[in-house]
């Protein structure tokens, strides 16, 4: 009798054994929305470039969609012909969304562990940093009048510590969100946010070192840390990768062309508002140094060609300019892992990076020291 126990004991336990760590089988997402009785709602996310979308009815204003997910990922909800659209992370668990069809972005997601830490980072810490940087540059605007007044370095100069002081702030706040939720998928995808498509490379290898195995081996964990691993490819001493692309009329334009002389590539665009702000600084170093072995070659991340042409004529840009017109598709966008622009990689006359995104004063004093007598 105790014999014939045992064996239904230890059945039982290695029954719940397997129950505790098999993996869901797949994913039950259902949802009410307000405001709609019929219609279509899409559910989506990205592959690369390319959009992956399914559909099912709204009746009643219920609908439901179910399957597999191979890993967690943020999908997108969307009603056909509707503005508003519902990010979350979809698990392989039974989730459920709740919503109104005009504010469907606020809609609340149960049953998904990874929305929960994701939002909760940026309904909580993420809130209070925003708060702080609009206090700052309501003061900025008010003092430049929003842009009409230049202010002199020692004007600018309380603002620019106030914003130094804000930028550790966030930096301390984001590691320890971090720290807290070291083993979810979410904070991978924050600090992708945060600190690979703006970018800050080294705060990006500080958090990844953080995560959990299972975290750095996520979706989000492999685009951060290839987008570390491109970043590296472009550190100060590295030989910048050659390409080729088309100039002003046309001609294919290389690179290693202009071996011999010291080189800024210049990533922007016509719409980009912060690179036409910086073009009248650039301008004045070509002007001071291009007789000395000074060249520029501008990459624009434009789409339309009249828009770029226009923007170099207004502005004065009398450098090397080049463009595929891919927009952010930009091949050598992709080849350096630019994210945002302006950015720009300073060349020695080898074609090694000396420096990375300088600008204002930080551009002049490399190149006064580059071309000291």
């Amino acid at each position: 009798m105790k014999k014939t126990l045992k064996l239904i004991t230890t059945a039982t336990l290695l029954l719940l054994i397997v129950t505790a760590f098999s993996p869901q089988s797949g994913y039950k997402l259902t949802g009410k929305i307000k405001g709609i009785d019929t219609g279509l709602i899409y559910l989506s996310h990205n592959v690369g470039d390319k959009e992956i979308k399914d559909s099912t009815v709204i009746t009643n204003g219920s609908f439901a969609f179910s399957g597999t997910v191979p890993e967690v990922k943020i999908y997108v909800l969307k009603i056909k012909g509707g503005k508003q659209q519902k990010n979350f992370f979809l698990e392989n668990k039974e989730i459920s969304i709740t919503g109104d069809k005009d504010s469907l972005f606020n809609a609340k997601v149960i049953g998904s562990p990874e929305t929960d830490t994701y939002f909760g980072f940026y309904n909580g810490p993420w809130k209070v940093i925003t708060a702080k940087a609009g206090q700052i540059y309501r003061r900025l605007d008010s003092a430049n009048q929003k842009g009409k007044v230049t202010l002199s370095p020692a004007q600018r100069k309380p603002f620019d510590d106030e914003f130094k002081a804000l930028d550790i702030l966030n930096q301390n706040a984001i590691k320890a969100y971090v720290e807290a939720h070291a083993s979810s998928v979410a904070v991978a995808a924050i600090v992708e946010d945060r600190f690979i498509n703006y970018p800050y490379p080294e705060q990006a290898a500080a958090m990844y070192a953080l995560f959990s195995p299972a975290v750095k081996a996520s979706f989000y964990g492999r685009a951060i840390s290839e987008s570390l691993a491109l970043t590296n490819k472009t550190a100060p001493g590295k030989l910048a990768p050659d390409f080729v692309m088309n100039d002003v009329d046309g001609k294919p334009l290389k690179l290693s062309a202009l071996r011999g002389k010291y080189v800024l590539i210049d990533f922007w665009a016509s719409w980009c508002g912060p690179c036409r702000k910086e073009n009248p600084n650039v301008v004045a170093a070509y002007k001071k140094y291009n007789d000395k072995g000074f060249e520029i070659l501008g990459v624009s991340l434009d789409s339309k060609k009249e828009a770029w042409l226009k923007a170099i004529n207004d502005d004065h840009l009398t450098w090397k300019h080049v463009s595929d017109l891919k927009g952010w598709a930009n091949t050598a966008a992709a080849l350096y892992g630019v994210k945002s622009v302006p950015a720009s990689f300073l060349l020695d006359k080898d074609g090694k990076v000396v420096a990375k995104d300088l600008r204002g004063e930080e551009l002049n004093n490399a190149l006064a020291n580059l071309f000291k007598d």
